[in-house]
């Protein structure tokens, strides 16, 4: 499939086409348009395109596809890599700083279904007594 042959081709304006292989050289800045095709909406790009888009603190520094093809967590006030300066030291420290989430184990993901389990007890507890 080419980037032509995207059925939002002529209205879309998103930097990162995911039908174009061309766009992993793209960069991506928070307040640019992000791919709307309902096919690619669970897509790590644009799932992270859109997160970061909401807790971005600064528009003016940029993402590469390397950077948003990663599972890691967004936080409030995350910032990309400064036009101004090299990317290359840039980008080796930002992809240290924000490392690749780790897959939790089942004991964890069991220990943390028991803490929401007695949280919602004591919430309906809490709610049947008002």
């Amino acid at each position: 499939m080419t980037y032509q042959s995207c059925p939002k081709y002529e209205i879309c304006s998103a930097p990162i086409c995911l039908d174009d292989p061309i766009s992993t050289q793209m960069i991506w800045y928070p307040d640019e348009e992000i791919c709307l095709l309902k096919k690619y909406s669970k897509n790590q790009v644009v799932r992270n395109q859109k997160k970061i888009a909401k807790k971005a603190r600064n528009r003016d520094f940029y993402f590469t596809y390397e950077m948003l093809n990663r599972d890691f967590v967004i936080k409030r006030g995350i910032e990309g890599l400064n036009p101004e300066v090299s990317e290359e030291d840039q980008l080796k420290q930002w992809l240290k700083k924000h490392p690749i989430k780790k897959p939790l184990s089942e004991d964890q993901k069991n220990a943390i279904r028991d803490r929401f389990k007695r949280y919602a007890q004591v919430r309906r507890k809490k709610k049947n007594q008002s």
